[in-house]
């Protein structure tokens, strides 16, 4: 036979206090409350091995405890990309400073209109959404029902869109900035196109740097790869063979995902280039993916932990309902110098 539950109002009973005031207790909302009625309701769950029935508080409540994650590919977890594992260990322990449970929604929903359902039917409180499309059509779904939600690394145009990115213009004219001071001016661009807005901010900060040099990036050196799409090294093949076909070869590059412009400077040796001696390579993000790679790469770093509890913090402030000092925080980045980049071995 099945144990009877402990029910909240035999803790209550056990402590000698009313239902209300034993639930305030166990739910964190006892600033009223004097810290020895606390005391003895506490010890009372614990002699009862009360458990709190977690879908009965949300209904009472109307709160879960809960944010949840939502990312373009729910693989990119499991991938070699560290930008993500940084990203979530920043909201991992800032959600965990506020005593909050993180859920990642995992799963491929066969639409948009699905994972809106799971979203805003009760399993959380809010949503942190990672690098959604321009096109995406959960985010203005969410956003036309008042949901909270929060952008991390894109953001849109709704006024009423709260989002924490970087500065990526800056990034791409930092990026930029640097192979011009080292005397480049061939540059190459890899990007994932106009679909995410950083990376359309990233390369307006590259353009905007050889304009002050009174260069540009020639259109068929820039080549865009597909977000919706994992890296892969069948991609990075074809971009090799596509760079070295390149007349006048470029003497610099700048990749804005991390896991390609490694792929990609090791592969250069296979057809006879090395780095930084006949090109120059910058990569974003700045992790160990940079740092391992052979050579290592000079990288634009983001400070990813620190967007991740930014994100958190902010959802929580919509959670609550408080205002937003401004729509969209933007965080600085800074380059930092590795082996990978040196002047043009035969001039501009």
């Amino acid at each position: 036979m099945a144990a009877t539950r402990v029910r909240l109002r035999d803790v209550a009973k056990e402590a000698g206090v009313s239902s209300t005031t034993a639930s305030f207790v166990l739910n964190n909302r006892c600033d009223s409350i004097p810290v020895e009625t606390q005391e003895r309701v506490v010890a009372a769950a614990q002699r009862l091995q009360y458990r709190p029935h977690l879908a009965a508080r949300a209904l009472a409540t109307g709160k879960t405890r809960r944010i949840g994650i939502a990312l373009n590919q729910p693989e990119s977890f499991s991938t070699r990309d560290t930008y993500f594992n940084e990203i979530l260990e920043g909201i991992i322990q800032r959600a965990t400073d506020h005593d909050r449970n993180v859920l990642l929604l995992s799963a491929h929903y066969p639409s948009w209109q699905m994972l809106y359902a799971d979203i805003t039917g009760g399993s959380v409180d809010g949503v942190l959404q990672i690098s959604r499309f321009v096109t995406d059509e959960l985010t203005p779904a969410l956003l036309s029902a008042d949901f909270p939600l929060v952008c991390v690394s894109f953001h849109t145009d709704d006024p009423s869109c709260l989002s924490v990115d970087c500065d990526n213009e800056a990034g791409g004219y930092l990026a930029a900035r640097h192979l011009l001071d080292l005397g480049h001016r061939r540059l190459a661009v890899l990007y994932p196109g106009e679909e995410v807005s950083w990376g359309t901010e990233r390369l307006a900060g590259i353009r905007r740097a050889l304009g002050e040099e009174g260069c540009e990036v020639a259109d068929e050196a820039v080549l865009r790869w597909d977000e919706r799409s994992l890296p892969s090294a069948e991609w990075v093949a074809d971009a090799v063979e596509w760079f070295v076909g390149l007349e006048p070869r470029p003497t610099g590059l700048i990749c804005c995902d991390e896991v390609r412009a490694r792929t990609f400077a090791e592969m250069l040796p296979d057809v006879g280039l090395q780095v930084p001696g006949d090109v120059s390579i910058i990569s974003f993000n700045a992790t160990e993916i940079s740092e391992r790679c052979t050579p290592p790469l000079t990288s634009v770093r983001q400070p990813l932990d620190e967007i991740g509890k930014a994100a958190v913090d902010l959802l929580l402030g919509r959670i609550r309902r408080e205002p937003a000092v401004r729509s969209i925080l933007r965080f600085p980045m800074h380059l930092e110098m590795r082996e990978s980049c040196a002047g043009p071995a035969t001039g501009p």
